[in-house]
């Protein structure tokens, strides 16, 4: 279990440091390359993307290196791809489950708090605005998904599964300290991250394999950043 936590503890300190390298250089390289005046929203865009995805790319790596050495080692590796238990209709109605419950909370939020919906989708509201717009798509609807579930719900939670704190404890760390890497987020959109982490968990522990998640994240992530996208306000609105 300490081996397993302290790897993760490393692998995310480790695509923190790439992200920022990344973030680093691509402001080099942007110097002479500036977009045009009119449209500044492009670079930070584009600038949070490379930073996002060079943090993903380094996370999936490390992960399945991990992956590799826990094979070798232990003969019971952390990550499973494989198609869940009833195929293709698992993972619909997975992904029904998941997007009925976040609309049900997201219009719990607005009738209750709704500037801290806004507070929560106002940063990517405005990359939506921008023409490098479709970074975020790949980040959020890719990245994203790969990165953080074969992180938390593959090499952490894999990790914690089989020791005293058995499905719950493992649940509830890998949802908390994922819910941890959107601190940005208000309140409530911090409690719809542990809460959605919980049953990426579930999922995980339900079918036996990361696909589930994975899949979930992915579309969840996708349709919201696609909805800013063709909304009144996006780009493509």
């Amino acid at each position: 279990m300490a081996t397993g936590a302290c790897s993760a503890v490393a692998i995310f300190v480790l695509a923190t440091v790439s992200g920022s390298g990344a973030a680093a250089l691509f402001d080099i390289w942007s110097q002479p390359h500036a977009y045009t005046p009119d449209e500044p929203e492009a670079l930070l865009t584009a600038r949070v993307a490379v930073s996002l995805l060079a943090f993903q790319a380094v996370t999936v790596a490390s992960v399945f290196l991990a992956n590799a050495r826990r094979r070798r080692v232990a003969g019971a590796p952390f990550l499973n791809f494989e198609m869940p238990p009833g195929g293709i209709k698992t993972l619909a109605l997975s992904i029904v489950v998941l997007l009925a419950f976040a609309t049900l909370f997201a219009s719990f939020v607005f009738v209750f708090n709704p500037d801290a919906l806004q507070h929560d989708l106002q940063p990517f509201t405005e990359m939506m605005k921008s023409r490098t717009w479709w970074l975020i798509l790949l980040a959020a609807g890719i990245g994203a998904p790969l990165a953080e579930e074969c992180l938390f719900r593959g090499l952490l939670f894999g990790a914690l599964r089989p020791s005293p704190l058995g499905f719950t404890g493992a649940a509830v760390i890998t949802a908390a300290t994922w819910a941890l890497l959107h601190a940005n987020y208000s309140p409530y959109g911090m409690a719809a991250i542990m809460l959605i982490g919980l049953y990426q968990a579930w999922l995980r522990e339900r079918t036996g394999s990361l696909l589930t998640p994975i899949v979930c994240h992915g579309v969840y992530n996708s349709l919201i950043i696609l909805a800013m996208a063709f909304s009144g306000g996006g780009s493509l609105g």
